[in-house]
């Protein structure tokens, strides 16, 4: 018996490790020392780079594997609290790998990796917690939810480095690892396209939820219908004011981080109280 259940755990600690090596390469890669960008550093940051995707894609792997063990009830989506963040978190690594591809975002996995590897650790350490199944037509909506939580996540993340950027060159400070991030104007526009994922995917989820739910504004749901409407708002708002009067740096990552919070109380929020406070 302990050495069934020390394999189905060994996916998600491989997991976890690879995750801590990931962030550990990236942040080397990041904060080595730079001087004059020669085609053989070029060479040395791609090699880097493909390493870090190559270990990230394993650990990613591993990872859908103990989400099996884990996640899936009699062919439906276990969602309690721990399995919901972990969900969460994988799904955030994998559009980051695929976003990766043709987008400056790597550098997100100096956040994303950690917390994907506490996720994935309070999943295994909590794997007995009672199992919340999702009823099948209601998987549409839940997915769309996720998904559009991850894109926040790393739009989110985005917004950290954005503004940080902004106040160091505003203080013309440009140092540190600050130094192998892309330009301003190209992390801007990255912000914006995540953002424009997130409002596209969360208004799909709250489509999908008005289908689907009859009592969307019921008491078990109301607070977490308004508060995602609160996010889509915010990034409306914010996608409006970038696009049409220039808002950038400091004030669209104060906004991003405000339309992530709404949506983090909205699920995560709800599901702490309910599941594990209310419940003990």
């Amino acid at each position: 018996m302990e050495s069934t259940i020390s394999n189905e755990y060994l996916p998600g600690i491989a997991a976890l490790a690879l995750y801590l090596l990931s962030a550990g390469l990236l942040w080397r890669s990041v904060t080595r020392e730079r001087g004059e960008a020669g085609a053989a550093q070029k060479d040395t940051d791609y090699k880097s780079r493909r390493l870090i995707g190559a270990v990230t894609v394993l650990a990613a792997l591993l990872h859908a594997l103990a989400l099996y063990n884990t996640a899936i009830v009699a062919g439906s989506l276990n969602l309690s609290f721990f399995s919901s963040l972990s969900v969460t978190a994988w799904i955030t690594v994998v559009l980051l790998l695929i976003m990766s591809a043709g987008r400056p975002v790597l550098t997100l996995g100096l956040i994303v990796f950690p917390i994907s590897a506490v996720a994935l650790a309070l999943a295994l350490v909590f794997a007995d917690q009672q199992a919340l199944a999702v009823e099948p037509y209601l998987q549409w909506h839940v997915l769309f939810s996720v998904i559009a939580y991850a894109l926040l996540t790393m739009a989110a993340v985005q917004s950290i480095l954005v503004a940080l950027q902004d106040k160091r060159l505003h203080d013309h400070r440009p140092g540190g690892f600050l130094r192998a991030l892309p330009s301003l104007m190209l992390m801007e526009q990255v912000l914006s396209q995540l953002l424009i994922a997130s409002f596209a995917v969360l208004s799909l989820a709250l489509i999908t939820g008005f289908v689907f739910l009859d009592d969307l504004f019921a008491q078990r749901l109301v607070h977490k219908t308004i508060l995602s409407l609160v996010a889509l708002l915010l990034m409306a708002i914010l996608l409006v004011g970038h696009y049409r009067f220039g808002w950038r740096g400091q004030k669209a990552a104060g906004m991003t981080l405000g339309a992530y919070i709404a949506l983090l109380l909205g699920y995560f929020g709800s599901k702490f109280v309910k599941e594990l406070v209310l419940s003990s």
